[in-house]
């Protein structure tokens, strides 16, 4: 070779580093397929001692790696205080190796404990190693738009995945179909809660955690982790990383991401455990199995309820457990504060801040900044929304007719045809007319928990929940729907309009036009999703009877699609009778509702450059 020449050898450290990277890959895939096959099947093809070994292997391989990357690193301190948590979770295994004979007992051994830190350890490092390899792809370049979907469709193609293992389901009951486990996982990750395949009695323990975790997921978005995580490294982050975090919380203030995506997982770690413990009590005696049931059943409902998938535990969901004090005092309330967006929360808990220290003494004694418009716009909708939804459903209930032949009620005792069974609301009492309907009220926008019967309900009764369901929650949060401020802005731009206002104000300030523009845009766009899954739906279902006999009416298929295009989860009994056709089309409707069909088109035309120019006016007649 010519001295001359440039060398075309690779680095020594580089191709270490190489040899490192090939290595943990091959021991992750390794402990993967280890940990499936002893934990997704109820008679694993392979020894469990075997799996065991294999996952020791890669537990030495992963250590070893970071030892190795640690010795090779240039600035090994500045490695040291990058991977703090790799560290973190090697000395807390080695911690708990050591201290596993202290804990033994005849009912765990040891050996049991042994297994059980390297099972964690792998699946904390494999976590780690997914959640670091999507903030580097985030920085990569591509749009922050499709690594949102992108990230959404993973977790649903893996959710899938673990649902269609036998230990999913119960022994003794069929396995899950593809079909029916995506249609799970997308109801779980776009946090819906429509099912197909009872939770309770269609998945095993093995598939209900599978779906609490899609659940968590797909509530906060594994782009927010992704985040959190690169905070916690201590490295700062880049502008698209930014973007990134600020599609899933809907902030435009890159200065402020950071803080506000901590403040996303605290609140959330903290609403959600407060949440379980106060509904320990109701689930340790609901559940049967005692506490520890209870405490994990109280964690699962008070995770879906605050990210308003809807999943419960209970065929009935909430019906036979409405008269405990939980449901409307801590279920209500989780649904409310996960539908509200982190946003709104942040702003309130700083402003609430701010006047704790002003009371303490702490703080100069100066005008307390306003809240924003869009915390105000989403505070005073959903209270309206939510006494105007309680009281309206009170109404129509009250005023609907379960049916008239010959000129009179069924329910007339003089009428010559069988009675016909009163409303859902009109066979309670006045106090449990109100609860039910506060708690329908919260849950129709977008939780899908409910503590009366869907069918039960009049024609008008589920019309008026479809409206609920078709405004959802709030920008930035767990929730789906039109969302409020999008009525809100709306509903502002009417006013000004009629008021012979040039320009859209609400609360002395003026909506900028392109967010009045796409307000509406996405008013009109959501009202054609459900229109366009309406009526697919009742194509689908024109030859499918559902569980009673009877032909799906039109309100039904309406209230099915403004559920699944809501990511409510609500149903009048449809989607466990849907056909394939109808299937798919609630899946699409459920990813195209959670993710927003602005988002989507958006993603379409990421291309598409703003034009520097305009064309002259000129008028048009409307009306």
């Amino acid at each position: 070779m010519d001295p001359d020449e440039p060398s075309s050898r690779i680095p020594p450290r580089r191709l270490a580093l190489m040899g490192c990277d090939v290595m943990l890959a091959l021991a992750a895939a390794v402990a993967v397929a280890s940990l499936l096959l002893e934990h997704g099947f109820y008679e694993p093809p392979v020894r469990v001692g075997v799996l065991h070994a294999f996952q020791v292997g890669a537990l030495a391989v992963f250590m070893l790696d970071r030892i190795a990357r640690l010795v090779l690193a240039p600035k090994r301190r500045l490695f040291f205080k990058e991977n703090w948590i790799d560290y973190a979770l090697i000395a807390g295994a080695g911690a708990a190796a050591v201290a596993a004979e202290r804990f033994e007992t005849p009912a765990l051994s040891a050996g049991a404990i042994y297994v059980v830190v390297t099972q964690v350890y792998i699946l904390s490092v494999i976590a780690i190693r997914v959640v670091g390899f999507q903030v580097r792809v985030a920085g990569a370049g591509v749009h922050p738009i499709w690594m949102l979907i992108g990230s959404f469709v993973l977790v649903i193609l893996f959710g899938t995945g673990l649902l269609m293992l036998p230990r999913a389901a119960p022994p003794g009951i069929e396995r899950v179909t593809f079909t029916d486990a995506l249609f799970t996982a997308t109801s779980a990750t776009c946090v819906t809660g429509l099912l197909v395949r009872d939770t309770a009695e269609g998945y095993a323990p093995f598939g209900q955690t599978v779906i609490g975790v899609m659940i968590q997921l797909g509530g906060l978005g594994i782009m927010l982790f992704g985040t959190v995580f690169a905070m916690l490294t201590r490295r700062s982050l880049t502008v698209r990383e930014s973007l990134l975090a600020g599609e899933m919380l809907s902030d435009g203030m890159l200065g402020r991401i950071g803080r506000m995506a901590k403040f996303v997982v605290l609140t959330t770690v903290c609403v959600e455990l407060a949440g379980a413990l106060l509904m320990w009590p109701m689930w340790t005696s609901a559940a049967g199995g005692g506490a520890v049931r209870g405490g994990l059943y109280s964690l699962f409902h008070s995770i879906s309820a605050f990210c308003n998938a809807g999943f419960a535990l209970r065929s009935d969901s909430m019906v036979s457990l409405r008269g405990h004090w939980q449901i409307l005092g801590v279920m209500a309330p989780l649904i409310v504060l996960g539908g509200a967006g982190f946003p709104v929360l942040y702003d309130l808990s700083a402003a609430a801040w701010r006047r704790l220290r002003r009371a303490a003494g702490r703080q100069a004694a100066a005008p307390v900044a306003p809240l924003s418009l869009h915390t105000r716009l989403v505070v005073i909708t959903s209270l309206v929304l939510l006494a105007a939804g309680a009281a309206g459903l009170i109404l129509v209930e009250w005023a609907a007719d379960p049916g008239a032949t010959y000129g009179a009620p069924l329910t007339d005792p003089r009428n010559p045809q069988p009675a016909a069974v009163g409303t859902a609301l009109g066979r309670m009492g006045p106090g449990g007319q109100v609860k039910a309907a506060l708690f329908q009220s919260v849950s129709a926008r977008t939780a899908g928990f409910n503590t009366v019967e869907m069918n039960a309900l009049s024609d008008a009764g589920k019309f008026w929940m479809c409206l609920l369901m078709f405004v959802g929650g709030s920008p930035a949060s767990t929730a789906g729907g039109m969302k409020t401020v999008t009525l809100a802005v709306i509903v502002l731009g009417i006013v000004s309009v009629l008021r012979r206002r040039e320009r859209t104000e609400g609360f002395h300030r003026t909506v900028a036009e392109s967010f009045v523009r796409k307000a509406v845009v996405l008013g009109s766009l959501y009202a054609s999703l459900v229109v366009v899954t309406t009526l697919l739906l009742s194509i689908a279902m024109r030859a499918a009877p559902l569980a009673s006999g009877q032909r799906a009416t039109f309100v039904q298929v309406l209230f099915e699609a403004c559920s699944a295009c809501g990511t409510v989860g609500l149903s009048c009994g449809v989607t466990g009778s849907l056909t394939m056709f109808g299937k798919y089309v609630v899946i699409a409707a459920m990813f195209i509702g959670r993710l927003g069909p602005l988002t989507l088109l958006l993603a379409m035309t990421a291309g598409v450059r703003p034009a520097r120019f305009a064309y002259a006016e000129e008028e048009v007649i409307l009306g």
